[in-house]
């Protein structure tokens, strides 16, 4: 592959804001990507989405039926200006900027992937290159597309960062269920709490705090984080609104089950503080990307690729989200995530990508497509 190439398009997408709100930002990176594929004759579709943002579904060949399914994400989580006040830049083995990690590298790994396809795979297999406009806030706009386009495919590869230099590679993930609770009680002067009804809303939002964080278990690595609360208005006034916002994130389904249940029940149940009214104003399901008995198997055919061709293959399941948890509940699809080249200290002044971790990266795909072949 043309490292230096790959360098100088980093630069140009780096150097453009494409924060989650910033749809003009991340259709430019769109229409950096498209161009550059339309170059090489793949072909483009760019799907619509709410708010008008694309997916973009990038094809060898148009079909039904997909080989493998390669996905990126093209915004980031910094606000406008930030390329500006720190543009892309080398020093020494990495490469700096904002989405450098996360997942710019990814994104135009999977088009150096497209590029550096022998003739023999480009004609006898269906690969697609999808990217979403939204993964940072959840992919709510794009999961609906990017999973019909899943449920069509063999095999997906989700292109965020691997650790440890590229060699290390992501096949679980934690889900997550998210709540924002709010509290209703009755105001009054704090100094004649004990001579006037009164409810605080933010004692009983102390309870929810102890008794939520305290549902997390270390051996199943079940956590749970009260991240935001507020409430009242003065110190003298007893408070009659509060708010929390929590998130709980486990690796087995039936952690998800305990959670829930137990949220529903002190909710629905009696108040602690007598007078105040609890509220779920929001709630949000992801489920868990877990390993099956298939994709352990194809793990370790793929290990065995990487080793045929030197290249270091390590795997670690990882505690944060990525459309892997969604997409692995589509059809048949093997999943195999962080297969992007490296990067790290995402969504930070720090983050990086190593650019040697670029053409090997490269190097074990093309090597998996060249082994879906000849499996033919």
């Amino acid at each position: 592959m043309n490292l230096e190439l790959y360098l100088e398009q980093m630069k140009e997408l780096v150097n453009i804001d494409s924060g989650s709100g910033n749809v003009a930002g991340i259709n430019r990176v769109a229409d950096k990507l498209a161009g550059w594929y339309q170059e090489i004759g793949w072909n483009v579709e760019r799907i619509p989405a709410d708010g008008g943002r694309q997916v973009l579904l990038i094809t060898n060949h148009v079909s039904e039926h997909y080989d493998a399914m390669y996905i990126g994400h093209m915004d980031t989580v910094f606000p406008d200006g930030t390329a500006e006040k720190r543009p892309f830049r080398i020093e020494g083995e990495n490469y700096y900027g904002p989405g450098v990690g996360d997942m710019k590298n990814g994104d135009l790994a999977m088009f150096h992937i497209a590029a550096n396809l022998p003739e023999t795979e480009k004609k006898c297999l269906n690969i697609a290159m999808v990217y979403n406009p939204d993964e940072e806030i959840g992919s709510i706009y794009s999961k609906e597309i990017t999973d019909r386009i899943g449920c069509q495919a063999d095999h997906i590869f989700v292109m965020e960062s691997a650790g440890k230099n590229g060699t290390r590679h992501c096949f679980a993930r934690k889900g997550s269920l998210t709540y924002d609770i709010e509290f209703q009680g009755q105001a009054a002067h704090a100094g004649f709490m004990f001579e006037v009804e009164n409810a605080s809303a933010v004692l009983e939002m102390g309870h929810y705090i102890v008794e939520l964080m305290s549902l997390a278990d270390r051996e199943k690595d079940t956590t749970v984080n009260v991240g935001i609360a507020n409430g009242g208005t003065a110190r003298n006034v007893v408070a009659d609104h509060a708010k929390i916002s929590v998130e709980m994130r486990f690796r087995d389904d039936s952690e998800r089950i305990r959670l829930k249940e137990y949220v529903n029940k002190i909710t629905e149940g009696q108040p602690f503080v007598p007078g105040v009214k609890t509220t779920i104003t929001m709630q949000k399901e992801t489920p868990p990307f877990i390993k099956t008995e298939e994709a352990k198997k194809y793990i370790e055919r793929v290990r065995k690729i990487a080793e045929e061709y030197g290249i270091p293959f390590e795997e670690k399941d990882r505690g944060g989200l990525s459309d892997a948890n969604h997409l692995s509940r589509c059809g048949n699809a093997i999943v195999m995530d962080g297969m992007g080249p490296h990067g790290a200290n995402d969504h930070s002044e720090k983050e990086y990508g190593y650019i040697g971790s670029v053409e090997p990266c490269v190097k074990l795909h093309l090597a998996i497509l060249n082994d879906m072949l000849n499996k033919q």
